[in-house]
C-alpha cells in the first residue's frame, strides 16, 4: 500500500502539535509562502469538517422542526456538532503549532 499525497489525507485524523511541526520541518524551507501553503494543506480537511458539521446541524434542525423527521434530525444535529467541534480543534492545533514553529525559528536565528 503506497503513501497518500499530502492533500489527500483523511480529514478525520486528529492532528497534534508534534505532527504539524514535523510536517512543517519536512517541507525544508523557512519561506513564509511555503509554510503557508503547507498549513493550508493541513487545514483543508479540518475546514471541510467544520462545513460538514454546519450543514448537518442545519439539515438536522430542519428535520427536527417537522417533528415527523425528528428521528433523523436529532442524530444529525448531534453528529454535526461533533464533526464541527472536531474540525475546530484541528484548526486550533494547526494554528498553535504553526505559531510555535515560527517561534522556534526566531529563537534559533537569535
Amino acid at each position: 500500500m503506497g503513501l497518500m499525497p499530502a492533500g489527500a489525507s483523511n480529514p478525520f485524523t486528529k492532528l497534534d502539535k508534534q505532527t504539524v511541526i514535523g510536517t512543517l520541518k519536512a517541507c525544508g524551507s523557512r519561506d513564509p509562502d511555503v509554510l503557508h501553503a503547507q498549513t493550508a494543506q493541513l487545514l483543508a480537511g479540518a475546514k471541510h469538517l467544520k462545513l460538514l458539521g454546519l450543514i448537518c446541524m442545519v439539515i438536522g434542525g430542519l428535520f427536527t422542526v417537522t417533528i415527523f423527521m425528528a428521528w433523523f434530525g436529532i442524530p444529525a444535529v448531534l453528529f454535526g456538532w461533533w464533526v464541527g467541534r472536531f474540525g475546530k480543534r484541528n484548526i486550533q492545533t494547526v494554528d498553535a503549532a504553526y505559531a510555535e514553529y515560527l517561534g522556534l525559528g526566531a529563537a534559533r536565528a537569535s
